[in-house]
C-alpha cells in the first residue's frame, strides 16, 4: 500500500517549499491561523541557524515547539495517512507492538484504524463527525469489526460507544484521541491543570531520531497516582520531527525513570496530503 518511506518524503517536501522554522518562531500570528494548503513541507536550513534557534528557544520554553507545531499542521495539513506502532499497558498487562495503519481527514473529521499486526478486539474501526456515529443520547460511536473469527460468524460489524467499557478494554486512547491534533490537545489540557495546580514540570529534552527522522523532545514530568488519578503518566516523552514538528512518538510511563511503560504511540512512514478518495473511508 505504501510507497517506499524515502519516496513518500521527497514527494512531500517537491509540494511546496514552506517557510523554515526560525520564521515561524518570528512570525507568529496574534488571530487565528489561515485555512490548510494543499500542500505541505517545513525546510528547516539545517546549515544555518535555524535549528539552533529553535533548540536555544525550546530552552526557555520547550511548548513553543508544540505551539509552532500545532499551528504548521493547522495551516497545511488536511489529511494524512501513517502506520502506528502501538503498545499499552491494559490493566496490568501489556499488549503486544500492534501496526496500524492510521487514515486521517480534517473535514469532515474521519478516523480509519485498519490493524496489520496483532489485532486483538478489532481488525479495523472508523469514527466520522457524522449523524449515523452519534446514538440517541449524544454519545459517540465507532463502526467496529471484530478481530475474532468467530466473532465474526455471529456479526460482520457492530457500532459501540468509543468511550465505552469495550473501548477502553482494547486501548488506553479513544479513537478520536488518535493522531497529530489530538497528541497536541491532550498535550496542553493536562499541562494546564498541572500548571493551575503548580506541578507542571517540563523540560527540553534534547534530539532524538524516530523512524530514521531528527526529532525534538519534550519531557514532562507529573504527580502521577494510578489510572484513577488526575494525570495520564508520570512521565510523557514527546518526539517532535524536526521538519514539520508534528508529535511523530509519544511515550507514556508510570514512574519517572522510565521503567514502567503506559503507552507507546510512533507514528511511521507518514504521509501527508495523501489526496484520498471517497472510498478511502468507507468501511
Amino acid at each position: 500500500m505504501y510507497k517506499r518511506r524515502g519516496i513518500l518524503y521527497v514527494a512531500s517536501l517537491a509540494c511546496l517549499a514552506g517557510p523554515p522554522a526560525w520564521w515561524l518562531l518570528g512570525n507568529l500570528p496574534s488571530g487565528s491561523p489561515p485555512a490548510a494548503v494543499s500542500s505541505i513541507a517545513l525546510v528547516a536550513d539545517r546549515a544555518g541557524n535555524s535549528s539552533a534557534e529553535l533548540i536555544a528557544a525550546a530552552e526557555r520554553d520547550p511548548m513553543v515547539l508544540a505551539r509552532l507545531g500545532r499551528q504548521w499542521y493547522e495551516q497545511h495539513v488536511r489529511e494524512y495517512r501513517c502506520v502506528l506502532v502501538k503498545q499499552e499497558r491494559l490493566g496490568n498487562k501489556l499488549s503486544q507492538v500492534q501496526e496500524i495503519e492510521l487514515r486521517f481527514r480534517e473535514s469532515p473529521r474521519a478516523v480509519y484504524m485498519l490493524w496489520k499486526t496483532n489485532a486483538d478486539q478489532a481488525r479495523r474501526a472508523l469514527f466520522m463527525d457524522a449523524r449515523e456515529f452519534v446514538d440517541q443520547n449524544g454519545q459517540k460511536l465507532a463502526r467496529v469489526e471484530p478481530a475474532g473469527a468467530v466473532a465474526r460468524l455471529f456479526v460482520k460489524d457492530l457500532f459501540l460507544p468509543i468511550d465505552g467499557p469495550e473501548a477502553r478494554k482494547a486501548s488506553r486512547r479513544t479513537i478520536d484521541e488518535a493522531g497529530f491534533r489530538a497528541t497536541f490537545d491532550l498535550l496542553e489540557t493536562y499541562n494546564a491543570v498541572a500548571a493551575e495546580q503548580g506541578v507542571l514540570d517540563i523540560r527540553f529534552g534534547g534530539t532524538g531520531m524516530v523512524d530514521g527522522r531528527p526529532t525534538y523532545i519534550i519531557v514532562r514530568d507529573l504527580p502521577y497516582t494510578g489510572p484513577t488519578g488526575p494525570y495520564p503518566d508520570a512521565r510523557l516523552v514527546l518526539h517532535l520531527d524536526q521538519e514539520w514538528l508534528l508529535p511523530v512518538a509519544v511515550y507514556s510511563y508510570a514512574d519517572h525513570q522510565e521503567k514502567e511503560l503506559l503507552g507507546s504511540y510512533v507514528f511511521t512512514h507518514v504521509e501527508l496530503n495523501p489526496g484520498f478518495d471517497a472510498d478511502d473511508f468507507e468501511f
